[in-house]
């Protein structure tokens, strides 16, 4: 009713006023487009988060963690009923295999074998860019003096390292799917053999990737996330990546749980082999413990609600990178930062020295030499100064002032 009223009128202000008001109405709309997309997004995190629960992590963790799997070491047969375990499990999400000859692995080195499953990006612009998010699956058998901190001989389960992580990255795949969710990247999903022999399967894919390697912008690998302490997650590698430490905090965490970002960023797991590749990684972990790399590592000794809420942070990260407009660019500068130079970059500044509380007025052409004190401010604990409103400083310690 308004445009055809004004379309009555001639003139250059009436196409004016016509134009104005259909772009207004053009930002209305896009507006409340967008409000009507992060409200989109905010509900389809919430669902999804909400899928996550203490029973299916624990089951998942408690399968891989249990004696008859006799630690999972790499290629043995206990590692062998892992995949199988795992395997089922993409199979059941019904997610893309990613390896080999139309298959969920990727076998090398005889028995081993990765274990890769895609979710298929959704936006024409960013579908070829891969998010990775991974865990090594494998664990140390029946210890060695190579790999165990004793005693040796008996089955170390691994609960924390990393059965833990791979109940994570399982109960990511399952909220994403249960929420049908479509990313705008593509999410693969890794799970590595061969991490405690020097990251043999990692390092195997970054050098036979079964997707173009330069497609992968980012990866998340998750590694030991079963012992929350004190509500402390460390979220180590964001130096790899500008912006990574931007796309990974959160406002969804829990009370009493907080992001360290760590400057820890060593050739320790499989984020490694990617970082070194050009890819900006992160990794994800609770910490070391003393069970670590004994057999006291079990299932029981797992903070399950703690693994729950990491988990639950893991998704909205995972979602968040998956829908970015852009992701991290790779910074080598990453390799070399360590937590001794995070003490010496990180420290606060010195404080300023102090300062007389005066407030001077603008010098104005024709006034005299010195500054004119307009207010003086008493500070606690401060010498008082000798000085009022209307008063005229020319000089200072002996040396003279002749505008400010």
């Amino acid at each position: 009713m308004r445009i055809a009223w004004f379309g009555k009128w001639r003139g250059r202000g009436a196409r004016f006023v016509i134009v104005a008001l259909a772009a207004t109405n053009w930002l209305a709309t896009w507006s409340a487009s967008c409000v009507r997309a992060a409200d989109a997004r905010e509900a389809a995190l919430s669902a999804a988060v909400a899928t996550v629960t203490d029973g299916e992590l624990l089951g998942h963790a408690g399968t891989l963690a249990d004696d008859a799997l006799e630690g999972r070491e790499a290629g043995s047969r206990g590692g062998l009923a892992a995949a199988r375990y795992i395997e089922g499990r993409l199979s059941a999400a019904r997610l893309r295999p990613a390896g080999e000859a139309g298959a969920f692995a990727q076998r090398f080195n005889g028995n081993m074998q990765n274990l890769l499953a895609v979710l298929p990006g959704s936006d024409p612009q960013l579908a070829d860019e891969v998010v990775l998010v991974g865990a090594h699956y494998d664990h140390v058998g029946y210890g060695s003096r190579a790999n165990s901190n004793g005693p040796i001989g008996y089955i170390h389960n691994g609960a924390d390292d990393n059965a833990s992580g791979v109940a994570a990255v399982l109960e990511i795949v399952d909220a994403l799917v249960t929420i049908d969710y479509r990313p705008r990247r593509t999410i693969l999903f890794a799970f590595w053999d061969g991490e405690e022999k020097n990251l043999l399967g990692s390092r195997h894919w970054v050098r036979r990737p079964t997707l173009p390697l330069k497609s992968v912008k980012t990866a998340v690998n998750v590694d030991m996330v079963g012992r929350l302490r004190d509500g402390v997650l460390t979220v180590g590698g964001t130096r790899t990546g500008y912006g990574s430490r931007r796309l990974t905090s959160s406002e969804r965490l829990p009370a009493g749980m907080r992001l360290d970002y760590s400057w820890e960023f060593k050739e320790n797991s499989d984020h490694w082999p990617l970082f070194e590749a050009g890819v900006p990684s992160l990794v994800i972990n609770t910490g070391l413990h003393d069970d670590y790399h004994r057999p006291s590592d079990d299932v029981e000794k797992l903070n399950v609600a703690g693994m729950r809420q990491v988990s639950q942070y893991l998704v909205e990260v995972v979602m968040r990178l998956a829908d970015a407009d852009e992701l991290p660019k790779y910074r080598a500068a990453g390799r070399g930062e360590t937590p001794s130079l995070a003490v010496v970059r990180e420290a606060p500044l010195p404080p300023f020295p102090a300062r007389a509380p005066v407030e001077w007025a603008a010098r104005a052409a024709g006034d005299p030499a010195g500054v004119l004190v307009v207010a003086v401010r008493t500070t606690a604990g401060a010498e008082p100064l000798d000085l009022r409103p209307g008063d005229r400083v020319i000089g200072c310690d002996d040396r003279p002032i002749a505008a400010l």
